[in-house]
């Protein structure tokens, strides 16, 4: 069963939850709002007392943080919102990657990934609406405390 590190962002749902549900298929699939911290991660079954007081460790280095979403960002096929600031993401990713090296980013697909939070996915057209709706929305920008990241299966065509 594969897994996925996230930080979720419950203070994101009440501007995007609708539009991820429409968007997102990952939001049907049962993921919440979040930041991708790895994914994938270890298959579930290998999972064990000694990789979870790894995990703990390295995450008490940047735990907790306070996360501000305001600014929207674009990959071909997606849009995202930005979490500020990056850097703790960042190292955190970083310092999964070399204690679990064979756990790369994407499958090794993204060497250096980008620390976003989705909310819509598609037709280039139909996201830029669905950006213009959301920028509409967003009066000042969506803050979060962020005290842990959670492990999600996938199994069964649901988080």
């Amino acid at each position: 069963m594969r897994t996925a590190l996230v930080f979720l962002v419950p203070d994101a749902e009440p501007l995007i939850s609708d539009l991820r549900q429409r968007h997102d298929p990952s939001a049907g699939d049962g993921m919440p709002a979040h930041v991708t911290v790895l994914y994938p991660f270890r298959e579930w079954e290998t999972i064990d007392r000694p990789v979870l007081l790894s995990l703990g460790c390295l995450h008490r280095e940047v735990l907790p943080m306070e996360l501000a979403f305001s600014t929207v960002g674009r990959f071909p096929g997606v849009r995202w919102l930005c979490p500020e600031p990056r850097a703790p993401i960042d190292w955190l990713t970083q310092a999964i990657v070399r204690a679990f090296p064979d756990c790369p980013p994407y499958g090794g697909e993204i060497a250096d990934p980008t620390p976003h939070l989705t909310f819509a996915i598609g037709d280039e057209t139909v996201l830029d609406e669905v950006e213009r709706e959301l920028v509409g929305r967003i009066m000042e920008p969506i803050r979060g405390c962020i005290e842990a990241s959670s492990l999600f299966a996938f199994s069964v065509g649901r988080w």
